[in-house]
Order: C-alpha cells, then structure tokens, then sequence
C-alpha cells in the first residue's frame, strides 16, 4: 500500500462533518500559512459588475472572520489539498489534514476553486472589494467534484495565480503580492453569498518569495503523479 493511499484513508477518516474556516502554522516550513476557506461558511455579501467581477462585505457565518496577518514582504498563494499537503509536509497531524479540502468548493452542485481576499478594512467599508482574487478559471467552467476541479486548476496554470487591481476577470493575471510598510491583515472568502447550499473547502498555501522552500518545487510534480493517475496528461517539469 503506497504512502500516499494511506494517507488518503487517514484523510477521509479524520474529514470533519461540518466545518468553519481555520488556518494554521505550526508543522509547516517557517513563513508558510495554510488557509482552509470553508465553503458553507466564509463569503461575501454583495457583488457587482458583469459576471460577479466585484465582491464587497467579507462575512463568516459564526461572526469570526478568517483572517491571516501577513508582514512586510512578497508573497505566493497556491491551491493544495489534503493529499498533495500529507505528501510534502509530513509533519503535518491527521487533525491538520483533516482540515484541508479535496481541492475545491461547490456552491449547489458544481465544484470551483476560486476564492477571494480583502484587506481586513473591507470588514467596515461596504463600498471596499476584494484586494485580489485567486485560482480563478478563465472560462468559468465548473466541474462534478473537488479533485476535477483542482486538476483542471493545476493543468490550466492558475491553481498559483492571482488577479489584482480589478475584478476577478477585469484585473491583471499575478503570481506573487507584496505587502510593503506595516503587517497587513487579510482576509479569506470564497464568491457566494448565499452559503447554505454550499460544501466543501478550498485551500491555500501562502509562501514567502524568493525563498518558499522545496515544497513549492515539489508541488509541480506531485501534481503530476495525482494527473497522470486521473488518465489526464502529466505535467512536465522544464529542464
């Protein structure tokens, strides 16, 4: 039985029925964060131009906004999910991976990546979208479950992508953010704002740049493996 297989089995043993967006640290190389944004219960309560490009009035269902508190420096966000998270960071518990999702969120039945993020005044500034978005597909396609969702991210490129300074579709296409001056506290979402037909977690890694550790490396062809097994083409690492 292959590493990987049994910790998809301690995944899904340990996997929480419900569940409100965490994040953690600890057995993690230092500056990394994972962000666990629960589908059910981290939104935003209004939305404006063509095809939802602006959201505005970061919400959490318990009143406890999923909130990280980056300082100064660059910084690249990624999609991961549990099995790719168990694979490069081993030190990682079953109640961590527990906490991170299989690739994805689903607002009634099809399955998305893409996820939002705020600056932490947009919590009291009804007029203040999001900050950049990320993991957004260019065509809005959606998918039949969480890890169709991730693969397509991870194929398409965009699984580490963000959008900046505009609208999910109207801003510019980043890999990286900068925080300059003073800490700065973010805040994580997914775009819906109605989330009682929702499900599932979307996940993001946060790594400081230039030095995120070999994990990020890594990543690439983990996914890789996870697409060649789905019959899908492999990623190929450049030489």
């Amino acid at each position: 039985m292959s590493t990987k297989f049994m910790f998809a089995i301690l995944i899904a043993l340990t996997a929480p029925f419900g569940f409100s967006g965490t994040t953690f640290t600890t057995n993690l190389p230092a500056g990394d964060t994972i962000v666990n944004i629960g589908g059910t219960t981290d939104g935003a309560a209004a939305s404006g131009g063509a095809n939802q490009d602006l959201w505005y009035q970061p919400f959490n269902s318990s009143s406890q906004l999923l909130e990280v508190t980056l300082q100064p420096g660059t910084y690249a966000f990624r999609l991961i999910d549990a099995t790719d998270a168990a694979f490069l960071f081993p030190a990682l518990t079953g109640a961590q991976l527990a906490e991170i999702g299989d690739g994805g969120w689903t607002f009634n039945s099809p399955w998305t990546t893409d996820y939002m993020v705020f600056d932490s005044s947009a919590a009291s500034d009804p007029n203040e979208s999001q900050l950049f978005s990320g993991a957004i597909n260019p065509s809005g396609a959606t998918f039949s479950g969480p890890a169709a969702a991730y693969s397509a991210a991870m194929i398409g490129g965009y699984y580490n992508q963000i959008v900046v300074a505009g609208g999910r579709y109207t801003g510019t296409p980043a890999n990286q953010f900068t925080i300059s001056g003073s800490p700065e506290t973010l805040i994580f979402v997914v775009p819906d704002y109605a989330l009682g037909d929702n499900g599932g977690i979307d996940s993001v890694l946060i790594g400081s740049v230039p030095e995120p550790g070999t994990a990020w490396l890594l990543a690439i062809g983990v996914a890789s493996v996870k697409i060649a097994k789905n019959g899908l083409t492999a990623l190929r690492l450049r030489r």
